[in-house]
């Protein structure tokens, strides 16, 4: 697909759990469009997976650098964002993509399944958030683009904690919007439902899912692919998006118009 219509070209975006699935995706559609990637991953094992990303986006043009960074830990985060400075010299975009939660009834969530989902998936929001704002204000410019969920609108049962942590992604954005935007730097999310990944195989091959899902839930039809995100997030890291600020953008099918 040609995204070059975007206007993203040679601009400086960071891409969190930039691997596989959403963000994949999505650090492929910001290359399509012409930017320069920082792709990021938590360290350890497949790294192929980031470094085949890496070599597909040099084949377009583009420049990669991969940081690996366990997002959870703030100076991990500060490395992922210095790492950035010091190979562009700005930051134009920043995709906070990365996170973790479990599945389960409320009653069976532990402290260290909460601790781990809230770290991983909010408070890593925040830091990462903070780090590239540093770098943006001074610049004036910049975007900040959380990947939401449906479920941070609408409650879902067996997903108490990991709703909680969307609305609450959901929610900073309004809130670093009011600080920030006056300044230049906007932060928005694009919120989908359920997408299909490799971590999201044990969930959609459940007996029954798939037809409970797409004939009772999406409107559309059918859940998301990865790429189905890509349109939304390059729309809000683009000049097109200048007066969109503090906004949840729904790619979920429709399941949210119920």
């Amino acid at each position: 697909m040609d995204y070059s219509s975007f206007n993203l070209q040679d601009k400086v975006a960071i891409v969190t759990g930039a691997s596989q699935g959403i963000g994949r995706a999505i650090a492929l559609g910001l290359a399509q469009a012409g930017a320069h990637l920082v792709l990021s991953k938590h360290p350890g094992p497949r790294l192929e997976e980031i470094q085949n990303l890496k070599q597909e986006i040099e084949e377009l043009g583009r420049r990669v650098l991969i940081v690996p960074a366990d997002v959870g830990i703030v100076s991990d985060v500060q490395k992922l964002v210095d790492s950035a400075v010091a190979e562009f010299g700005r930051i134009d975009i920043l995709v906070n993509n990365a996170g973790w939660t479990g599945t389960g009834p409320a009653l069976d969530v532990s402290e260290e399944e909460f601790d781990k989902t809230i770290t991983a998936s909010l408070k890593s929001v925040f830091f990462a958030s903070q780090a590239a704002a540093k770098v943006m204000l001074p610049q004036g410019s910049g975007r900040i683009i959380q990947i939401g969920s449906n479920f941070g609108v609408i409650a879902f049962k067996n997903r108490a904690l990991y709703a909680a942590v969307k609305a609450a992604v959901h929610h900073l954005a309004k809130s670093l919007s009011l600080e920030w935007a006056q300044q230049g730097v906007l932060v928005n999310v694009v919120a989908p439902c359920i997408t299909e990944t490799e971590s999201r195989k044990n969930i959609l091959e459940k007996p029954g899912y798939k037809e409970w899902a797409t004939q009772e839930m999406i409107p559309r039809g059918r859940w998301n692919q990865p790429e189905d995100l890509v349109g939304a997030v390059l729309f809000l890291a683009s000049p097109f998006a200048d007066m969109v600020v503090g906004q949840t953008l729904m790619v979920d099918g429709g399941w949210t118009i119920h």
